[in-house]
């Protein structure tokens, strides 16, 4: 049996922190995640018998996912986002590069604006899993053929976006 199309999955997980303004609960405190994504890019084989060189899809991954890697994302109009600002402004809290030392891509979309230089970015609305599934595959839909998006921060809360 002979099949023509292939998918590469990669991997991802980092750590941030958010809160759903205004829920009704303990979600609604500040707290952090360790996020597992999951891509499947699909393709042909290539000539070196693969669907899609895993290492490069990373790359293009980890340049979004580096925006909340030990960082907060915050739902815009939250009153805690300016003064995270204002703390991370009175103790020196800048930096100018991402996880590889190299400087920090700026996200710039109307689902998320990050500010990587305080490892914060403000997002449309709350940053569920499904949300997340959201804002990877708009981020990266034109660069890797992306087919299925999957995002998990706990053992109960995980979400999949099939395409």
């Amino acid at each position: 049996m002979s099949h023509d199309t292939y998918r590469s999955i990669i991997k991802l997980d980092f750590q941030y922190a958010h809160r759903f303004m205004n829920y009704p609960g303990e979600a609604s405190y500040l707290h952090g995640h360790s996020g597992y994504l999951t891509l499947e890019i699909e393709g042909k084989l290539n000539e070196h018998n693969y669907a899609y060189p895993v290492k490069e899809a990373q790359k293009l991954a980890w340049e979004v996912a580096d925006n909340f890697h030990h960082g907060t994302i915050f739902q815009e109009g939250d009153p805690l986002f300016d003064l995270v600002l204002q703390g991370y402004d009175q103790t020196g809290m800048k930096g100018t590069t991402n996880r590889f030392g190299e400087p920090a891509k700026v996200l710039d979309h109307e689902l998320i604006k990050s500010y990587p230089e305080s490892r914060v970015s403000v997002s449309k609305g709350p940053s569920t899993c499904e949300w997340f599934c959201t804002v990877f595959y708009e981020l990266l839909k034109d660069k890797l053929n992306i087919k299925r998006v999957q995002f998990r921060s706990s053992s109960l809360n995980c979400a999949s976006l099939e395409l």
